[in-house]
């Protein structure tokens, strides 16, 4: 059995994992990160969502998020946020100092953006890839959204009848669509974004876009302007349309989501945390509240890991954090404890408001995000939740999910670099 030692154990690969190795490196610890998939961040926009809506109105559509996460800790002293809200403001100049880092640029203008997705609505957001950061549309008089015949998922028609009627698009807007042809017969968004970041097929796209192109026009693209890093197809794009070109939100898996893992990995391996992904925990060895090592498999290889401390940032459901069996709903690693509503699980109005009740299922924490038993004793003095393992975030309705893996896997990280961890 092979064995490895280090300072900081974080499991799973989302953004607060991701987050939580960043930090702890970053305080001179010794990291590894172990993870049996690449984690929900993949999947996503790209986007981080602090706080979508009003606590108050539930249906409108919060400007400042930062002033309404302050309302819900007091509101809401179980949700997530108020065990981590002390650090929210600077998880997220970290989190924007790694992306400069890594030459990848996001937006932020400490207030929700309302980004136009491929559905046609509005989603709130508070900080945004470059490419993504539509102006208020209100103030666009041309609007050009272009799709491309060989793309499933991403029908402009669809962007255009639906923008009309769910936001305030002036009266002297003018909107049209466009469908580029290619010689392929399908492609995927993947395959698509690669192609693009070849000069030939890039002039081709150009060639059946600029007749259509007017002065000040806004064009829209689905999110494939190139597979790697950075922003460089949508600024040539730019360029040689003579336009402003932007991506829009679509369903995953979503190219920026993406590009946001490869940037935070990269940065990782730079920073020196070993990565190992497809290794899974499949046992903890737990002595007197501590856990002092645990058994992975990495594709057949068994391994013994021990560490001082361990983050867990396996995720819910989704991302097999959280087992659920007929009666039962357990953590899948330590085997913790899992706070469930009381109650009915579910609501039969599916898109209710008050959102869906088994979103909010998880592991309770203290302050210092140790998780604790339904007494509100620490069972691991040396074990860490973050992310969507934690209890309390209704992140679909909320739209709080990437906020609140950024600042608890941030301060995990931070907790680690305290004496005695």
């Amino acid at each position: 059995m092979m064995k490895k030692n280090t300072d900081v154990l974080v499991i799973g690969a989302g953004l607060s994992g991701l987050m939580a190795a960043a930090k702890a490196v970053a305080q001179h610890k010794k990291v590894l990160l172990v993870a049996k998939g690449m984690g929900a961040l993949g999947l996503s926009s790209g986007c981080i969502d602090l706080w979508g809506y009003q606590i108050n109105q539930p249906d409108k559509v919060c400007t400042n998020p930062l002033a309404e996460i302050a309302k819900l800790v007091s509101h809401k002293p179980e949700h997530p946020y108020a065990k981590v809200a002390d650090v929210l403001p600077e998880s997220i100049d970290f989190f924007l100092q790694i992306c400069h880092q890594n030459k990848i640029s996001y937006l932020n203008t400490n207030r929700n953006w309302q980004l136009p997705t491929a559905l046609g609505t509005l989603r709130p957001t508070y900080l945004v890839p470059q490419s993504m950061a539509v102006p208020d549309l209100a103030e666009v008089k041309e609007l050009l959204v272009v799709g491309f015949q060989a793309l499933k998922d991403f029908y402009p028609d669809v962007l255009i009848t639906n923008l009309q009627k769910n936001t305030p698009l002036g009266a002297h807007c003018h909107l049209k669509t466009l469908m580029v042809k290619l010689a392929n017969q399908e492609l995927n968004a993947n395959t698509l974004a690669h192609l693009l970041e070849k000069q030939a097929m890039l002039e081709q796209v150009i060639s059946q876009i600029k007749p259509h192109v007017l002065p000040g026009m806004v064009v829209l693209f689905p999110p494939v302007l190139g597979e790697q890093l950075g922003h460089e197809v949508t600024e040539v794009l730019s360029e040689k349309l003579g336009c402003s070109v932007y991506e829009v939100a679509n369903i995953p898996p979503a190219l920026p989501g993406q590009r946001l893992q490869k940037a935070l990995l990269h940065h990782l391996k730079t920073q020196g945390v070993e990565v190992i992904i497809g290794c899974q925990v499949t046992d903890a060895q737990i002595t007197e509240k501590r856990c002092q090592g645990v058994v992975a498999n990495s594709n057949g290889k068994i391994m013994e890991i021990s560490a001082q401390t361990m983050v867990l940032a396996t995720g819910s459901f989704l991302g097999g954090g959280l087992t659920s069996q007929s009666n039962e709903i357990k953590e899948a690693v330590f085997g913790l404890p899992v706070k469930v509503c009381p109650g009915k699980w579910s609501r039969q109005d599916f898109l209710s408001l008050a959102g869906q009740p088994f979103h909010e299922f998880g592991v309770a924490v203290n302050d210092q995000l140790q998780p604790l038993d339904d007494q509100g004793q620490v069972l691991l003095e040396n074990v860490l939740i973050t992310g969507a393992n934690l209890a309390g975030c209704n992140y679909p309705i909320e739209k709080c999910g990437n906020g609140v893996a950024l600042a608890s896997g941030y301060k995990a990280g931070k907790l680690v670099g305290e004496a005695g961890r």
